[in-house]
């Protein structure tokens, strides 16, 4: 999944710990073997070559696929698995810090879009998947979420009632570490920027997931290609990796989000979409009472009603320690 993933757990013998930790770690690997666009052999790699047949999907990637259409459905759009092959020409601009080509341009964007592109449905021996035309998938925003839930089941099948996993920015507990009220996590979603904003968060079970460009941007250099430039954006704003399915068009940042939710997915996916949906999250009928507003570029759930995002959280599992940031007025 191109991040690393750290696990802390307390177990009552050497050997429970030995046996769960390999048992989550296992549930990475599997989740992450068939949905990484990484590999040209992983499934979901052969699944986006296309095929007019439909194609019977391993449990896994039905996993993946379910909550990607879910994820896409919910956030009308702004989350997109289908910008794999636009991503990857977005994310080399950005390396060379120069504008892509108006014809690569084109091509790629010309292969983004999830409902008309991926089709998916029950079949009797499980979910079956027809992507419609060669389209790169690319899973990042919920494949990590998906994991840490399923490594944290495994960890639950083997005993494990303390532990917490982060995915690669993506943080998830199974409960407090013993003695304790809880995990004490800090984010900095800027990272030193923005005057080094800081949120503390104590995760006693649920989940919390970050999306950002504070560390992938760049201003790029040459002409932009037509279309692309929306609104104030100009060419010489610093644009991050984060695209927006929906119009097209990079985002120009900083941008980040938190979420926290009852899930690892449903964090993963919601950090991505928040991100993309930026100041219209908060007035926006996409998921009722999901963020209170733009507070210096930081979404985040209402912490006075509903403390996280999903209809299943647990309104304990998760407390903010600190205050919000104040409320941008740029």
């Amino acid at each position: 999944m191109g991040t690393s993933f750290r696990l802390v757990l307390f177990a009552a013998s050497e050997s429970q710990a030995d046996e769960a930790a390999a048992a989550a770690w296992s549930r990475v690997d599997e989740v992450e073997r068939v949905s990484t666009d990484y590999h040209r052999e992983s499934e979901a790699r052969r699944l986006g070559a296309g095929s007019p047949a439909w194609i019977s999907v391993s449990p896994d990637l039905a996993l993946v696929l379910r909550a990607s259409e879910d994820a896409w459905t919910r956030s009308a759009g702004a989350f997109d698995p289908t910008v794999g092959t636009w991503s990857k020409l977005w994310r080399r601009a950005l390396r060379q810090k120069e504008w892509p080509k108006p014809d690569a341009w084109a091509s790629a964007v010309a292969a983004v879009g999830w409902r008309a592109r991926v089709e998916l449905r029950e079949g009797a021996a499980g979910l079956e998947a027809r992507v419609a035309a060669p389209t790169r998938l690319d899973f990042g925003g919920v494949a990590k979420g998906v994991a840490v839930d399923e490594a944290l089941a495994a960890l639950r099948a083997h005993g494990i009632a303390s532990a917490l996993l982060d995915g690669g920015g993506d943080l998830a507990s199974v409960g407090p570490p013993p003695g304790q009220d809880g995990w004490k996590v800090e984010v900095r979603p800027f990272g030193e920027a923005e005057g080094g904003v800081t949120l503390r968060f104590l995760l006693v079970h649920g989940a919390i997931a970050t999306s950002g460009d504070a560390y992938q941007g760049a201003k790029l250099v040459g002409e932009a290609p037509r279309g692309v430039l929306l609104g104030s954006h100009n060419a010489s704003s610093r644009f991050g990796h984060i695209l927006d399915a929906r119009t097209l068009t990079p985002l120009p940042g900083p941008r980040a989000a938190v979420v926290t939710a009852g899930t690892a997915t449903e964090a993963d996916m919601w950090a991505t979409s928040l991100v993309v949906l930026g100041e219209s999250a908060g007035s926006s009928n996409v998921y009722a009472g999901l963020a209170d507003g733009l507070r210096s570029g930081i979404f985040f759930p209402s912490m006075e009603s509903d403390p996280c995002v999903g209809d299943l959280f647990p309104h304990d599992g998760v407390r903010l320690s600190t205050s919000p940031p104040p409320i941008s007025k740029e």
